[in-house]
């Protein structure tokens, strides 16, 4: 090889060397061309107008509020929301309801609740677990005071909507009553079993919460009981930090609305005590097919648990 031949060689490997740096091959881009622009990043949603918040106490800009959220208890009706996944809710109450001819009350109502997410159609939706029973008393006109269980209910509330931007929250909450012999004789449970199947609905409003409830009661093995609907509204507010007020009218009547006819009005409060919520209802019969005026109270506590770790 001569030494024309060798400078040769010797340049035309230097030119294929010379795009590689540190075993990487540049990126040539031809004269003229722009580089491609570079990709815009995706754009973050809109973080929502209603926050979720929790049963209790909750976080709201890492200050700590009570839940003003018309609920039972203090009041008749109900709200969609249920305790987060392995969280324990329970509440112990005690409450009457006088007229002139007949006293009841319950000495001690236990309502016990606890959070699941079962996955149902691919999805987790939360739900809660209930299982509740009163110890009660009863004392008609010109009768001595009866005492005993009252009537227990299991249920299943599934909140299968929720939507942070519209402040919309919907359930269902099938449950089942039952009672013994020896407690419907003594009047204080209704003989039988009964099908309740609400659908509860919230709205966060500017100012408020609004609560809607309807359903359906079916009694069986009482022919003395009909199919009723129920119907409520309710409405609350955050009066303080650790103080909140909420009311409601409630309502149920036979499906020919010509009989089981009541119509009540209530006001809760709920008030913190060292972040633990104590709550008390007063309210009145507006309308009653016994031809009575009833008032009715309720005081108790309310006992939360912190979530699972992991909870939803």
């Amino acid at each position: 090889m001569n030494g024309a031949t060798g400078t040769f060689l010797f340049g035309f490997l230097l030119l294929l060397l010379d795009p590689i740096r540190g075993g990487r091959v540049e990126a040539q881009t031809p004269q003229g061309q722009q580089p491609p622009p570079a990709e815009k990043p995706a754009k973050e949603p809109p973080p929502p107008l209603f926050p979720k918040h929790g049963r209790g106490f909750y976080k709201n800009n890492d200050i700590e509020v009570i839940d003003a959220t018309p609920q039972s208890p203090p009041l008749e009706i109900d709200d969609p929301s249920v305790p987060d996944k392995g969280q324990y809710e329970i509440n112990l109450s005690t409450d009457g309801d006088l007229s002139k001819d007949e006293h009841r009350f319950d000495i001690l109502f236990l309502d016990a609740n606890f959070g699941i997410l079962p996955r149902i159609l691919g999805r987790e939706v939360p739900a809660q677990l209930k299982v509740e029973f009163p110890y009660s008393g009863i004392k008609a006109n010109g009768e001595p005071y009866a005492f005993g269980i009252g009537g227990a209910t299991l249920g299943l509330k599934f909140n299968f909507y929720n939507n942070e931007h519209t402040g919309v929250s919907m359930s269902v909450y099938p449950q089942l009553e039952l009672s013994l012999p020896a407690s419907a004789d003594k009047g204080l449970a209704d003989r039988g079993q009964t099908l309740l199947l609400p659908l509860l609905v919230s709205r966060q409003l500017s100012h408020v919460t609004m609560v809607v409830n309807g359903g359906l009661e079916q009694p069986f093995h009482d022919p003395n009981r009909k199919t009723t609907l129920t119907a409520g509204v309710g409405l609350g507010r955050a009066l303080m930090r650790k103080f909140s007020v909420m009311s409601e009218i409630h309502g149920e009547s036979a499906v020919d609305f010509k009989s089981h006819r009541d119509l009540v009005w209530n006001v809760g409060v709920m008030y913190g005590v060292r972040n633990v919520p104590v709550y008390a209802r007063i309210g009145r019969s507006l309308f009653s097919d016994d031809g009575r005026a009833h008032t009715l109270i309720l005081f108790g506590i309310k006992l939360i648990s912190q979530p699972m770790h992991g909870g939803g």
